[in-house]
């Protein structure tokens, strides 16, 4: 039976958006609150209708208020929108920790006849009860309030201050040599005779992978890694102090204990083991990464006696032209963002048996948005938002922000993705972090029909170290020419050549040893500075870059400080290698040879997208595959990377 689309108005450019925010997370978190009262009043026939009906206003004030404090064109607006996430944040932990309303739920759910979604919904929710202290005595609640707002409000301090601090370094003109001319034009000579680069996306991305001026890149980087320091240095400090107390508050043995309690891995020591065995699997071959690039650095600087971390993606693209012919200009001339955007509509909605419908009438926060409802057998089932490019105060990285959460018969799902890609050009990774993302929207989209907030696919209580599996997955549709042919075309029409795409297929494992040691860097980061508390951040980090980098670092920095995932990934950044592993194990259950084929993508679509959290991931995955998920085949892969050459 179809259904009549509902979806979220937005002013127009205009109007009274201040207004508009302030009443739209007003208004669900007082409807919230008359359905919880009504639970603990003991008024309620069906508490677990009611307990869904607020869970959902809750979770829809929370997601809304967060978009638009990384997207709204207008810093107030950023700025209120931010004071009203913080409060959607209060009034869930605040849920979720009072005893009173704890009792009258386990009271009338505990031995409820429930089974399927609604019984998988009420294990939840009562586990998420003790995670949040509501069976502790009202001293520690009282202590634990306290800590869970001032964690909100330094997590959201040290967002902002890695989102308004730019980086921005003067070069001479001579630096850009080697670039692309739509980027050197792009790039005027000051009055100072110089040229201004940025840290943002656009501008960083190709100067580090096509400038041949080594100092230059090495500016560039230190700007970016001594972005929002001093001023998060102390602001990481307590937030790791305050996550470290709240954890022992609530019984765990610290952080990753706590962080990983709904995850599929088990506890902050499989954390450890986890990583140690990518480590011990790829170790080799990051080494030998080092190693060729320092030799072919050594031919432009015989004196070179170091590869440093400047040097790493220029050449990696340089050795991937001379060894394999992948000309990264040669290759910018058949993506451009518009015939990509396009083409990734078209190849996604041929795969998943989907229609993706302009929506010109509807409203976004910026005009740059481009704005599709999601269409199925001539239901519309989603609406996406396309915030694709940079400016001023906007989120600087790329992410998938869900707006509404889908909840089957009552709310259609609406997702942004946000990104800061070119407008013309773009490079062959912008195409594989595009397809990424997206992953990411099809997620939200397809798992829109789960009837509790609770089991949403990307649920900020769900299974996080499941969530990048689907859009790591998603990337392996860049790397061949039947998909690329497609949409892949120079401004004549031509498609780009099969011997081409065969060069990047070619070239695609070239540096990956060594970029798998930077994401230990990252993920041990994540993990160690929860694990330990250190006082000393800086030489924490500088340890455990000097222990896992096959690069020499540079010294002095601090990226830790605008390490953004820091807030919202916490000790769990791991799970980008655990997803990885995840993604390529999906992989084999799809014909490498014929990634056009709509059966096998709309059988995962139905096994892995569309139960959302209804199921455990480990039983998504097994539903697909036919068999258990496991990690040996992304290990073995990795081992084999150091003799692959």
């Amino acid at each position: 039976m179809s259904r009549t689309p509902s979806f979220v108005t937005f002013p127009a450019a205009d109007a009274d958006w201040s207004a508009f925010v302030t009443d739209y997370a007003s208004e669900r978190l007082e409807g919230a609150r008359a359905h919880l009262d009504t639970i603990a009043a003991g008024r309620s026939e069906d508490v677990m209708a009611a307990w869904a009906k607020a869970d959902i206003a809750v979770t829809h004030a929370h997601q809304m208020m967060e978009s638009l404090s990384e997207v709204h064109p207008d810093r107030e607006v950023r700025q209120l929108a931010t004071e009203l996430q913080q409060r959607s944040q209060r009034f869930r932990t605040a849920r979720d920790g009072d005893p009173e309303l704890y009792a009258a739920v386990a009271t009338a759910l505990a031995d409820a006849p429930l089974d399927g979604d609604d019984a998988r919904a009420r294990d939840l929710i009562l586990a998420d009860f003790r995670l949040a202290g509501a069976h502790l005595d009202g001293e520690s609640r009282s202590r634990l309030a306290q800590v869970d707002d001032e964690l909100s409000a330094a997590a959201t301090e040290f967002s902002e201050n890695i989102r308004e601090d730019v980086g921005r370094v003067r070069v001479s003109p001579e630096s850009l040599a080697g670039l692309p001319d739509d980027y050197v034009s792009a790039h005027p000579v000051g009055a100072d005779g110089l040229v201004e680069i940025t840290t943002d996306y656009p501008d960083m991305g190709p100067f580090l992978d096509m400038s041949s001026d080594a100092a230059a890149r090495e500016k560039l980087m230190r700007a970016d890694y001594q972005r929002a320091y001093p001023a998060n240095d102390g602001v990481l400090r307590r937030l790791l102090q305050l996550r470290d107390e709240k954890a022992r508050l609530l019984g765990f043995d610290g952080w990753p204990d706590y962080a990983t309690a709904r995850m599929m891995i088990e506890d902050g020591a499989a954390i450890e083991g986890f990583l140690a065995s990518i480590e011990g699997a790829v170790r080799a071959a990051g080494e030998a990464d080092a190693a060729m690039l320092l030799e072919r650095k050594r031919r432009d600087d015989p004196a070179a006696e170091s590869l440093l971390i400047s040097d790493s993606r220029y050449y990696i693209e340089t050795l991937k032209t001379e060894t394999y012919g992948v000309d990264a200009h040669e290759v910018r001339r058949y993506l451009d963002y518009s015939r990509v955007r396009d083409g990734i509509l078209a190849l996604s909605a041929e795969l998943f048996g989907v229609t993706f419908s302009p929506a010109p009438g509807a409203a976004a926060w910026h005009a740059d948005v481009d704005v599709y409802d999601v269409i199925d057998g001539g239901d519309t089932i989603g609406r996406i938002a396309l915030d694709m490019h940079p400016r001023e105060g906007k989120y600087g990285h790329m992410a998938c922000f869900p707006l509404v959460t889908g909840i089957g018969g009552s709310h259609l799902p609406e997702a942004a993705l946000v990104c800061n890609f070119p407008r013309g050009r773009m490079t062959f990774d912008d195409l594989e972090t595009y397809l990424h993302e997206f992953g990411h929207l099809l997620h939200v989209v397809f798992s829109g029909t789960v009837r509790h907030p609770r089991l949403a696919g990307l649920s900020e209580q769900g299974e996080w170290d499941f969530v990048e599996a689907p859009s790591q997955l998603l990337e392996e549709w860049a790397w061949t020419h039947e998909v690329l042919a497609r949409f892949a075309v120079d401004d004549d029409g031509a498609p780009i050549p099969a011997e081409l795409v065969e060069a990047l297929r070619a070239s695609r494992d070239l540096g990956a040893g060594l970029m798998t040691c930077r994401q230990l860097v990252y993920a041990q980061l994540s993990y160690r500075l929860h694990r330990d508390v250190p006082e000393d951040l800086a030489s924490a980090s500088a340890a455990i870059e000097r222990e896992l980098d096959v690069r020499t670092p540079l010294d002095g920095t601090h990226q830790y400080a605008s390490f953004g995932h820091l807030t919202t990934y916490s000790s769990c950044y791991y799970t980008y290698q655990w997803s990885l592993s995840i993604a390529k194990d999906l992989f084999t259950g799809f014909d490498a040879g014929h990634l056009l084929d709509p059966v096998r993508a709309q059988n995962y679509r139905q096994a892995v997208l569309a139960p959302g959290g209804s199921r455990p991931a480990a039983q998504l995955i097994e539903d697909f595959l036919g068999r258990p998920f496991s990690t040996r085949a992304y290990e073995e892969w990795l081992a084999s990377l150091a003799t692959s050459r």
